[in-house]
């Protein structure tokens, strides 16, 4: 049967939208206009795929099934035929980062990428969740930590090194350790979204010597930039990145602790959901995205 992909289209849009007064919102349409095509859809497949019946939409057991396994394909016909019609790199991406680090390095490498290939549109979402990248029609990710078990495809970029680091305010009214186990003597800014289920436990090492230590748990939150601040204003002490308390340590607002010892790498990964078809868009950007990292790690 000859099926409208346009409808398909729809559909998905309906579907991701939650309702056909937003989808036809969208496609700037008469909403009758958006029923009469998904009517027309479910016609040619014989069977229901939108309930109806509710002021909320809701998807029948078939059109479940439809989202689930015609989105990617449609996704993967898209991409080749884009790349088919054209010589240059057309088209969105849809990219997701932790946000700090986002701010700092991913929003500089996609402006240089646009700025080699203007026809390229992005959708930067800076978040600290792992967000679902099939529910999300996100193409990469770029996750820091270890990954969870996933169907996912990586790439591992490198590793970020953490160093241990307080204020000199802070250490000034409660003292400096000079020994791991000290730590548990201090107050301590814990990440809360750390994907390690045991978050307040702290790992260091040194030659042939590993210590663990559990520390306090004083103040926890959910944003590193959030945490950058409570750490400069004498709110504990904090083990993060080095890439974001490196110039603080410099300059000293902030003084590294226990230098001596070092602290558990995180790995950086470029995650894309796997396909049969990876648009040349899509991975021209992955390459150019090692690139630059390549350049960082070597400053």
């Amino acid at each position: 049967m000859n099926y409208d992909l346009a409808l398909w289209h729809l559909f998905f849009r309906i579907v991701e939208r939650g309702s056909l007064t937003k989808a036809a919102k969208d496609l700037q349409v008469d909403s009758s206009v958006v029923s009469r095509r998904l009517a027309a859809l479910e016609h040619q497949l014989k069977v229901q795929l939108i309930n109806r019946s509710t002021r909320k939409l809701s998807l029948t057991e078939a059109g479940i099934l439809a989202y689930e396994q015609m989105r990617p394909l449609l996704d993967e016909m898209d991409s080749i035929l884009g790349d088919i019609s054209n010589n240059s790199l057309v088209g969105k991406i849809k990219i997701t980062a932790p946000v700090n680090f986002g701010e700092r390095y991913v929003t500089q490498w996609l402006v240089s990428f646009q700025r080699k290939n203007p026809d390229i549109k992005f959708d930067l979402v800076l978040s600290d969740r792992c967000l679902d990248l099939r529910q999300e029609g996100i193409d990469l990710a770029i996750r820091i930590g270890e990954l969870l078990a996933s169907t996912l495809i990586a790439k591992k970029l490198g590793n970020i090194s953490g160093v241990l680091c307080a204020s000199p305010e802070y250490l000034a009214e409660h003292g400096t350790p000079v020994y791991p186990q000290n730590l548990t003597d201090h107050k301590s800014i814990i990440y809360s979204l750390h994907q390690n289920t045991h978050p307040t436990r702290l790992q260091l090492s040194r030659n042939n010597l590993t210590e663990q230590v559990e520390l306090s748990g004083h103040f926890y939150l959910n944003n590193v930039g959030a945490i950058y601040q409570a750490v400069c204003h004498g709110a504990g002490i904090h083990a993060g990145p080095a890439w974001l308390f490196n110039d603080a340590i410099r300059n000293g607002t902030l003084v590294r602790l226990l230098p001596d010892w070092d602290l558990p790498i995180l790995p950086v990964n470029i995650l894309r959901v796997q396909s049969h078809y990876i648009p040349s868009r899509i991975s021209a950007l992955s390459d150019w995205i090692v690139a630059c990292w390549n350049e960082v790690e070597q400053r």
